[in-house]
C-alpha cells in the first residue's frame, strides 16, 4: 500500500484525508504544530484502523528542519513516501487589507506559501533519491484569480501556490516524480465557520446564500479526492471536486438553492 505524509492533518480536510487513506488500508503519517492535538489525533485514528499504519510527527511547515524531520519520521518507521500531500494553510481574519496587523501578514504568506515550497523541496529530494512518488499541492480562494473583500493575503498565497506549482510541473517533467493539485472547492472546517461567525449578518446572509448552494462536508469531500490520489498516475493532474460544471448545476438546482447547510452550527 501506499505510505501518504500529510501536512497539517491534525483536523479539516487534512484529518479527513488521512482518514480515508487509513480507511483504504494506507500506513499514514500525519503531522500538525501542537503535540497534545497530534497525539490525540495518532491515538484516535489508531483506535479506529490500525495503531501499525499511523504515525504523527510534529511539524511547523515554516520551519524547514521540521519539515525534513516530517520526511526522516515516515522514512524511518515505513521506508518511503508514495504521496506527499501540502495541506497545511491557515487563513487570514477577514478585514480589509489595511486593518490585518503585520504579524499576519506573515503568518499567512509563510505557512500558506513558504511552508508548501518547504514540503514540496523536502519531498521532492527525498523522492528522487528512492527514484519515484507524488506531491499533491491544495488550491483555494484566489487560486482561480477570484477576489474577495477580506481575504486580499489569503488569496494572495493560494494564488502564488498555482503559479509555483505550475512552474514546479514544467521543471520536474523529465524526472521520476510527478507534482499535482487538489481542489477540494467549498468545504466546512473550523476555519469556515469561525470565519462566518465574525462576519456581520448582512455580509453572512450574502455569503451564506453562495456557499448553501456550493458547500459541502469533510466527509463528502475527502473520498473522492483520496480515490482520485490512487488512481492517478500522471504528472501535473488536477483532482477536483467543485467543478464549474457542479457549480452550475447546483445553482440550477431547488434542492441546493433551498439548503439550508449551516443551521447545524447555529448560523
Amino acid at each position: 500500500m501506499k505510505v501518504v505524509v500529510i501536512t497539517g492533518s491534525t483536523r479539516g480536510i487534512g484529518r479527513g484525508l488521512a482518514t480515508e487513506f487509513l480507511k483504504r488500508g494506507c500506513p499514514v503519517v500525519i503531522s500538525g504544530r501542537s503535540k497534545d492535538k497530534l497525539a490525540k489525533e495518532v491515538k484516535r485514528l489508531g483506535d479506529l484502523y490500525n495503531n501499525d499504519k499511523i504515525i504523527g510527527q510534529p511539524c511547523d511547515v515554516t520551519d524547514a528542519r521540521q519539515v525534513k524531520a516530517l520526511w526522516d519520521a515516515a522514512q524511518q518507521k515505513f521506508g518511503k513516501v508514495d504521496i506527499w500531500i501540502n495541506n497545511a494553510g491557515i487563513p487570514n481574519t477577514t478585514r480589509l487589507f489595511g486593518e490585518l496587523d503585520t504579524e499576519e501578514i506573515s503568518a499567512v504568506i509563510s505557512t500558506n506559501l513558504i511552508g508548501v515550497m518547504h514540503g514540496c523541496q523536502v519531498a521532492l529530494r527525498g523522492m528522487m533519491k528512492q527514484g519515484y512518488g507524488q506531491i499533491y499541492n491544495l488550491l483555494g480562494h484566489g487560486s482561480d484569480d477570484r477576489k474577495r473583500n477580506g481575504l486580499v493575503v489569503y488569496g494572495t498565497s493560494k494564488r502564488a501556490v498555482r503559479y509555483f506549482t505550475e512552474a514546479l510541473i514544467e521543471e520536474t517533467e523529465d524526472t521520476p516524480v510527478q507534482v499535482c493539485f487538489l481542489s477540494p472547492g467549498i468545504v466546512v472546517t473550523d476555519f469556515l465557520i469561525g470565519d462566518m461567525r465574525k462576519m456581520s449578518p448582512e455580509q453572512l446572509e450574502t455569503v451564506k446564500a453562495v456557499y448553501n448552494c456550493l458547500a459541502d462536508k469533510v466527509e463528502t469531500v475527502t473520498p473522492f479526492l483520496v480515490e482520485g490520489i490512487l488512481k492517478n498516475d500522471k504528472h501535473g493532474t488536477q483532482i477536483v471536486w467543485l467543478t464549474d460544471e457542479m457549480a452550475n448545476e447546483r445553482f440550477n438546482s431547488d434542492e441546493y438553492m433551498n439548503r439550508d447547510f449551516f443551521s447545524e452550527y447555529g448560523l
